[in-house]
């Protein structure tokens, strides 16, 4: 079962063997992209490159512009989820349209030097990830599962 690792008012993280997952619950600030890195490098560190499922649960698409340079900047960094990424937008409507917009963006910008991909199910994200961890898909859905508990209604 995946370990909290961090959590605030808009974001949990969780993570287990060389998953990292990410549960947002609105649109970070600079606060939980800072979090993210100060979280997931010492456990990278220790556990080898993290593939990274971060899934975006609601709230309102509002992103700085050093949110939106620091996204970019992760994206490149090669040290930082060096296994692979799957965002997923669970977010619909205009909502949705703008956070894709965003990821869409920081993956332009970063040229990410790993695998990556966007997907619009948790599904998706976790058939495509599920073989480079050398995991059944299923117990990537259970971690998954379990992060969107924490998550609450959004």
């Amino acid at each position: 079962m995946p370990k909290l690792v961090y959590q605030d008012e808009r974001v949990v993280f969780f993570a287990e063997d060389r998953l990292f997952v990410c549960g947002f619950r609105d649109a970070p600030t600079m606060v939980q992209m800072q979090a993210l890195a100060e979280t997931a490098r010492p456990i990278e560190s220790e556990r080898g490159p993290l593939a990274l499922l971060n899934i975006a649960y609601g709230g309102r698409p509002r992103f700085s512009e050093d949110v939106r340079k620091i996204a970019a900047q992760y994206t490149r960094d090669p040290d930082l989820f060096g296994m692979a990424r799957a965002h997923v937008v669970l977010m619909s409507g205009m909502a949705g349209a703008a956070v894709l917009a965003f990821i869409n963006t920081f993956l332009l910008l970063g040229r990410p030097p790993r695998p990556t991909r966007v997907c619009g199910s948790v599904s998706a994200a976790t058939q495509w990830l599920a073989p480079m961890l050398s995991w059944e898909a299923s117990r990537l859905d259970d971690a998954a599962e379990h992060v969107r508990q924490f998550v609450g209604p959004v």
